[in-house]
């Protein structure tokens, strides 16, 4: 463990294991949570992109399920959204205390930690994503890199998704097409011959109806609140990836409760991942039946061409990250393989 590790609190592995032990040995303390005569205890959490949104509900999971085994207790107190920070300052504002906990997507810390989008990678499942070492090697590079603890992940199950204005028939119809992309995909667009064109999320609409862009990727949900469908017909089948974003947390904070409140935090924020989990898919499902029937048709590539596609996607998702970050690139690649297997 580095310097910075010791100062800043403990890896993901031992605060799991730790917090596994106290759950353990309080028993059914928890579930009915003894007043600890501290008083209500509360964290302040934020998210990337406002509450309003799909991207809002991993704060009413983890709220609700630490509340009900905190007894009250421990209160998460949403801050607000990107209307209260930006996404990409949000990990930082974690990191130096501003607030306590954030709901991130895992491209949002790239700048500091380039293996950050390896969290991508794959279909596996959190369950056997955590069996085989990849979130405890993962949280233990971004409490080196970042400076904070990796609590959860909070949206899982679903992959990513091109969406056009184009009829994607085969690899080739991406060729000379402008797709309003962040970095995760340049590298595929750029290797489909598309390219790639930067705006915020709340600009992709606009680009598309003037033109601006032919399509856009996503992750395959929460595409029915910005009604792209309105613009873009087709979804591109496969998906690729996996969206899987992560719950960070101060160090400091988490260590500043109690030990019995420290566990039940633990506790809840692993039911409230596998709810938003299964909560994922099925608004996923529920999206796709509302954008179908508005005209929507989800295009399957050939066969060759869909495994070529997703072939080609992981390609350059570990490109990328073993060019930037050739060592911890190398590490998690070894046990991302290990889950696939």
């Amino acid at each position: 463990m580095t310097k910075r590790q010791k100062r800043n609190g403990m890896s993901r592995r031992k605060f799991i294991r730790n917090s596994a032990i106290g759950v353990a040995a309080a028993g059914t303390a928890i579930s009915g949570f003894p007043a600890i005569g501290a008083g209500k205890h509360k964290l302040n959490y934020i998210a990337f992109i406002n509450r309003n949104t799909v991207w809002g509900k991993p704060y009413d999971f983890l709220a609700a399920e630490v509340d009900k085994m905190s007894g009250g207790e421990l209160e998460i107190n949403y801050a607000g959204g990107s209307e209260v920070i930006g996404g990409f300052q949000a990990p930082e504002a974690i990191s130096k205390g501003v607030f306590d906990m954030s709901h991130s997507a895992n491209s949002y810390f790239a700048g500091a930690m380039p293996s950050s989008i390896s969290l991508a990678s794959g279909d596996a499942s959190l369950e056997k994503l955590q069996s085989v070492g990849v979130l405890d090697a993962y949280a233990e590079i971004l409490m080196q890199k970042r400076g904070v603890m990796l609590l959860g992940v909070p949206m899982s199950g679903v992959g990513y998704v091109f969406q056009t204005r184009f009829r994607p028939t085969n690899l080739e119809a991406f060729k000379g097409r402008k797709i309003r992309s962040i970095p995760l995909y340049d590298p595929i667009l750029q290797a489909l011959g598309a390219t790639p064109v930067t705006t915020s999320p709340a600009e992709a609409y606009t680009a598309m109806e003037r033109g601006v862009v032919d399509g856009l990727g996503w992750p395959d949900i929460g595409l029915l609140d910005f009604k792209f469908y309105e613009q873009a017909k087709f979804i591109v089948s496969p998906t690729f990836y996996q969206l899987r974003t992560a719950t960070l947390i101060n160090p400091k904070s988490f260590k500043s409760l109690p030990k019995p409140l420290q566990d039940v935090l633990v506790k809840a924020s692993a039911s409230a991942d596998k709810i938003g989990a299964k909560w994922c898919q099925e608004t996923r499902d529920a999206e796709h039946a509302r954008m179908q029937s508005h005209g929507l048709e989800i295009v399957p590539l050939p066969t060759a061409d869909a495994k070529e596609f997703v072939d080609l996607t992981e390609r350059k998702l570990w490109s990328k990250i073993l060019e930037q970050s050739p060592e911890n690139g190398a590490r998690l690649k070894t046990l991302f393989e290990k889950a696939a297997g």
